[in-house]
């Protein structure tokens, strides 16, 4: 350990270097901030350089106060080349990157009767293909180590669409196939691909406005997403990768 680092020698993760994309959102800035509390150097991402790095500010302040690396990038995730050439420089930075959190998001629970060309193609970059930018990066990193854990987050209306969720439950959908698409081609024995489901305890479909519901589950459940991506991040491979987790499977 570096001076004044606090962390305990049996940290589950002391050692680990961790990315975290979408640290603005709920759910990713609580598992960041997890990662760190268990023993992680973390790189704080936000999606756009905006408003979003005043939470990675406060956020990487917190976790140097425990005697973490912390760092802040802008990290587009609509642009794979970004993506790209931001992981690599983090890999960098921190020496080296076996865990990748890519929990992008931006949602747009609307019918898909009432959505524009426009709006179909941002929900599903925002919403999709920033976690294929993000894994594809994320993979280039673990091939020049000897591990690695990948943990996509993304929305339980995208198994279990909800009426008025059009849009955004395609894009969630669409998020999951990747995730299994990404097994099918990366079955490293020391790499982990694991999911976890955001709504997929705390989320009331039948509410009158989707957005507020998504944003309250949110809020209940971050703590306990996050706690399993602690789980899932310290696990061995084998143990963890395929699966599909949400915060009912939490300690």
């Amino acid at each position: 350990m570096t001076p004044g680092d606090s962390r305990p020698t049996d940290a589950p993760l002391a050692g680990r270097k961790a990315l975290v994309v979408g640290v603005e959102t709920t759910t990713g800035g609580a598992i960041a901030a997890a990662l760190g509390a268990a023993g992680a150097d973390v790189a704080l991402a936000v999606m756009r350089p905006d408003e979003g790095v005043l939470t990675a500010r406060r956020l990487q302040r917190e976790l140097r106060e425990l005697g973490r690396t912390a760092m802040t990038y802008a990290l587009d995730v609509t642009l794979g080349q970004n993506a790209r050439v931001t992981t690599r420089q983090v890999a960098k930075e921190l020496g080296g990157l076996d865990i990748v959190v890519s929990a992008p998001d931006e949602p747009m629970p609307q019918a898909m009767a009432e959505t524009s060309e426009v709006q179909l193609a941002q929900a599903m970059t925002m919403n999709c293909y920033a976690h294929a930018y993000v894994a594809r990066a994320a993979f280039g990193e673990f091939r020049r180590g000897d591990r690695g854990s990948l943990l996509i987050v993304t929305h339980a209306l995208g198994d279990q669409p909800a009426a008025g969720s059009g849009v955004y439950a395609l894009a969630c959908a669409a998020t999951l196939g990747l995730a299994r698409t990404l097994l099918t081609e990366h079955d490293e024995p020391t790499v982990a691909i694991t999911t976890l489901l955001r709504g997929g305890a705390a989320f009331d479909a039948s509410a009158g406005n989707l957005a507020n519901a998504i944003a309250e589950a949110d809020e209940a459940e971050a703590d306990a997403l996050a706690a399993l991506a602690v789980r899932v991040a310290a696990s061995p491979a084998g143990e963890v990768t395929g699966r599909v987790l949400s915060a009912a499977d939490a300690p």
